[in-house]
């Protein structure tokens, strides 16, 4: 179990999913002006609670690689 990978897997389908996000919401916007400041606020809540969590799970796979690597050290 290699919890860098994992991570790197589930932060490139956030990605993905925020880059269609972007896209849609985009198209939302050019069609119906008046839903901006609905689609710009809820893009930033989804952004916000995205980087969150992945901020904390990469701070979990930080220390899960830590302690594989202590094993090496000693």
């Amino acid at each position: 179990m290699n919890p860098i990978k994992e991570t790197v897997k589930d932060i490139t389908k956030m990605l993905g999913f925020l880059g269609i996000a972007l896209i849609l919401f985009a198209i939302l916007i050019l069609v119906y002006p008046d839903l901006l400041s609905y689609l710009v606020g809820s893009l930033l809540c989804i952004a916000g609670i995205s980087m969150l969590f992945y901020g904390f799970r990469l701070k979990k796979s930080y220390k899960e690689a830590e302690k594989f690597w202590e094993k090496f050290e000693e």
